[in-house]
């Protein structure tokens, strides 16, 4: 039987993983670009405040860019970027040429239940995900459509466009600032 000195010791090396987020549950693979692309078991783990982490013998895997994040793929969360924490800060990140997209004016592309919204390098979300399809920003405009519908753009459907819908500029604090006028598709 253990002491009541012992359950107190083991109570606080609990409490003190809790705090910081080391105990973890429900792993799930990842791949890790900067390793050829290779997947690794248990590599995406859910803490005990409810947020997504990298395991941190993965740490020294990666290439963290300017920003202080690096990309990392999954097959339930698609592209997301991590911080140099190891915490998962935004999922659902945009594929383009087979990637997690780059930031456009600070600001990235991500998805979430088929709406596109933009978050920031913080992972905070500053335009949410409510429109059908979005463009990266440049010079401070990104496109953006509601009742736009994906499509493949080639035969191979490696490429995707968005066709259809009504098109907007909106500013960086997603704001909308004109109609866009769009003959064709756009590219995702």
């Amino acid at each position: 039987m253990r002491t009541n000195k012992q359950c107190i010791i083991l109570v606080i090396f609990y409490w003190a993983f809790l705090i910081h987020g080391e105990i973890y549950a429900d792993g799930r693979k990842c791949i890790l670009p900067e390793q050829d692309f290779k997947e690794f078991s248990d590599c995406i783990k859910r803490g005990n405040d409810g947020e997504l982490y990298l395991a941190s013998k993965y740490f020294k895997k990666l290439s963290f860019g300017e920003n202080g994040l690096a990309a990392v793929y999954s097959q339930e969360e698609g592209w997301m970027y991590v911080n140099r924490k190891g915490k998962v800060i935004i999922t659902g990140v945009a594929t383009m040429d087979n990637f997690a997209d780059v930031f456009h004016d600070g600001l990235v592309r991500f998805s979430k239940y088929k709406k596109w919204g933009f978050a920031d390098e913080k992972g905070k979300v500053i335009i949410p995900a409510i429109y059908d399809g979005a463009l990266n920003f440049e010079k401070g405009l990104a496109k953006v459509c509601t009742g736009c519908r994906p499509e493949c753009a080639g035969s191979d459907c490696e490429h995707h466009s968005f066709a259809g819908g009504e098109w907007f500029y909106i500013n960086t604090k997603g704001e909308i600032v004109k109609k866009a006028i769009l003959k064709e598709g756009s590219y995702e």
